[in-house]
């Protein structure tokens, strides 16, 4: 899913995620990435740190396809206010790109971007409410016109049973280069807990505009290993 929670992952707790998803853009086509992969460990009650990088095949008809693994991700979350009666959880999250992908295949601009969140996450048994609200700062190679990203979503998610949630979100962001225009789209989806290490997540949705993707799929699965445990040979 796009939209992010305010927990840091637990101190010690080593979380691994992986993933697939798969867009029909309007135009025609398709936009896969596989695997998706993002590794996160809890440093401190209030810190964790994390990487991700993924594979991407883009075909669109009108230009030449994109295939490769694109730049590496290196990303930071942390607590800024624990949830009260009255107010959210907050935390903010910092995501720095490193041109690790190859620019002549066009899976990089050769520089790096950085993405700054804001998050809040309240929870209203069985379910919760989570915002972000970001901002992502590129570094435009010349005479490519990319800009300056405002970024946004919103997710519900609503717990039926201790193993099983629905969730829902709607995000956005604003034109990512000059004649291009701004982005919205939905997903529905569901969580389930295989076990309490094991998070299996599955979501459909589409764009909310005539632009963007007509379908798009995603699937995880989120594995998360206490460390101590894990090496002591424990569940």
């Amino acid at each position: 899913m796009v939209v992010d929670d305010a927990a840091p992952v637990a101190p010690g707790h080593l979380e691994l995620e992986f993933g697939f998803s798969h867009a029909r853009p309007a135009g025609g086509g398709s936009e896969q990435a596989w695997p998706v992969m993002t590794v996160a460990y809890g440093m401190i009650e209030w810190l964790e740190i994390g990487a991700g990088i993924q594979r991407v095949n883009n075909n669109d008809p009108r230009e030449a396809p994109v295939k490769g693994f694109e730049d590496l991700h290196i990303a930071t979350k942390f607590s800024i206010s624990e949830e009260t009666e009255a107010l959210p959880a907050a935390a903010f999250s910092l995501d720095v790109s490193v041109p690790t992908a190859n620019r002549a295949k066009g899976l990089s601009t050769g520089n790096s971007e950085q993405a700054f969140t804001l998050i809040l996450s309240k929870g209203y048994a069985p379910g919760g409410l989570h915002l972000n609200l970001g901002y992502l700062l590129v570094h435009s190679p010349r005479n490519a016109k990319l800009k300056n990203q405002l970024r946004g979503g919103i997710a519900v998610d609503y717990a039926v049973q201790p193993v099983l949630a629905f969730v829902g979100e709607v995000f956005g962001a604003s034109r990512a280069g000059k004649g291009e225009r701004n982005e919205a789209a939905f997903q529905l989806g569901l969580r389930y807990a295989i076990n309490p290490g094991f998070v299996l997540d599955a979501a459909a949705g589409r764009s909310l505009r005539s632009s963007g993707a007509s379908v798009q799929v995603t699937t995880g699965l989120t594995w998360t290993i206490d460390i101590a445990n894990f090496v002591m040979g424990g569940n």
